[in-house]
């Protein structure tokens, strides 16, 4: 299973804050870390020491601009080649409102603007069956490489997503696409739980009590 540590749910990140996330994603063995694109520049810093950057697209918001968000990810290959993967925020909301074309939309420009593994950040405990069914069915088509179950994003007033979010996920990805578990984890045995359900993938905000200083 891969571990990513992350601090974009954390209101303010400077340079220093970044630099602390790579130095604590060394210390405890994670794969990679997940930032914004304003850190990149840092993060080029670390190239090479063993830890792979993930780079967050409309992060937490997910405007409904498909072009807005795949400009973005130019914008960011443009600026800095340290970027390994992209975990864009789906417009979660407005898929649920019946606008299956504009997901499909995003998917597709953003997954074929850049030659590297693209995620999409969702809300999957907001979702119904059909929901879930549907967006993974057009992220396996539009080549997506996973979903994530969360944006984890406290000040959202949101149902959490648990291990359960996970297996229902899994159910319909049919081995294609991966699944991260991204939420408050603050015990090994949540993790475990998660990685039980099925994850690929575990997003730890890297202030949680299981990350060490």
């Amino acid at each position: 299973m891969t571990t990513i540590l992350t601090n974009i749910p954390n209101y303010y990140v400077s340079d220093e804050n970044c630099e602390n996330l790579y130095y604590k994603a060394i210390a405890n063995q994670a794969d990679a870390v997940l930032i914004g694109p304003s850190s990149m520049k840092t993060g080029e810093k670390f190239r090479g020491r063993g830890v792979k950057t993930c780079v967050s697209i409309s992060y937490p918001a997910g405007t409904a601009s498909p072009d807005l968000k795949a400009q973005e990810i130019l914008d960011c290959e443009d600026s800095s080649g340290i970027a390994d993967m992209y975990f864009v925020t789906a417009a979660a909301g407005y898929f649920m409102s019946g606008h299956e074309e504009n997901l499909r939309e995003e998917m597709r420009l953003c997954a074929g603007s850049v030659r590297k593994p693209v995620y999409f950040i969702t809300e999957a405990a907001e979702m119904t069956e059909e929901d879930l069914e549907k967006m993974c069915r057009i992220a396996c088509e539009e080549k997506v490489r996973g979903i994530v179950t969360s944006t984890a994003f406290l000040p959202y007033d949101v149902k959490r997503a648990t291990a359960a979010e996970v297996s229902r996920l899994k159910r319909y990805a049919h081995d294609v696409l991966k699944v991260a578990a991204f939420g408050q984890f603050h015990t090994l045995d949540e993790v475990e739980e998660a990685e039980n359900a099925g994850a690929d993938i575990i997003i730890l905000n890297e202030s949680c009590e299981i990350v060490k200083v």
